[in-house]
């Protein structure tokens, strides 16, 4: 064998251990469902997004509305309002619950999701999301119930802001005490996020609105709170 076709050879053999060296380094790198994810919406969405992706890497963000979501993985709000990138500023924590503005210190990083959407984003819409089948919800109802709280565990300490809403709630059978503490909740939710001082001064000029929802996740169906009545009707 000529010299020539040696390192030929041998350069070639070295390109492929570099290549199968690099793709198992990523592999061990990152997760490969996600990764084969990524790589179909960078070839499909972006791609066909790709104009209004450099806008928004332009000219920032100005959503449209904040959605106070669960983080519940079965309820995603840009999924089901088939939201555009940039429309929704969506804040998620356990329950969907916005804490009153007195736990500025304590529960801040929901307060201060909603502050940066109102006061720096100038977002004129709202809306506290709820859902069926809440794990969060249920575990408050206990933890409510049985006045059992853990004052070293972040779960329970957050779960507690439910109690002015269990409290609220009528006697039933434990299904459907659960299944209306949802739908309290979003309200003590809402009377609370009206107290916010940032909140409070556009609601006074007209020039915020608040909502609130309900889905039941097995239908898909969508209830929204009439103020005027206090009840939740099918949209």
């Amino acid at each position: 064998m000529s010299i020539a076709r040696y390192y030929k050879k041998n350069n070639a053999l070295h390109s492929q251990v570099i290549f199968y060296l690099n793709k198992k380094i990523i592999e061990n790198m990152f997760p490969n469902d996600l990764t084969e994810k990524y790589k179909n919406w960078q070839n499909d969405v972006f791609v066909k997004k790709k104009a209004h992706f450099e806008r928004l890497a332009r000219e920032g963000q100005s959503p449209t509305y904040i959605i106070i979501s669960c983080v519940d993985s079965r309820v995603d709000p840009n999924s089901i309002f088939k939201s555009q990138p940039g429309e929704f500023l969506v804040h998620r924590n356990i329950a969907n619950i916005v804490p009153p503005y007195d736990y500025i210190t304590e529960h801040s990083g929901t307060i201060a999701a909603i502050e940066f959407g109102v006061s720096v984003l100038k977002i004129e819409n709202i809306v506290v999301m709820g859902h069926s089948k809440c794990g969060g919800i249920k575990n408050g109802y206990n933890m409510c119930k049985a006045n059992s709280f853990n004052a070293n565990s972040s779960i329970s300490n957050w779960l507690s802001l439910l109690k002015p809403s269990f409290n609220k709630i009528a006697n039933m059978n434990e299904d459907e005490s659960i299944k209306n503490l949802e739908k309290v909740s979003i309200k003590t939710s809402i009377e609370n996020l009206k107290s916010y001082p940032f909140v409070r001064e556009k609601l006074d000029s007209n020039e915020i609105n608040i909502y609130g929802s309900w889905i039941d996740i097995g239908s898909g169906k969508i209830h929204a709170l009439d103020f005027a009545s206090s009840i939740f009707h099918p949209i």
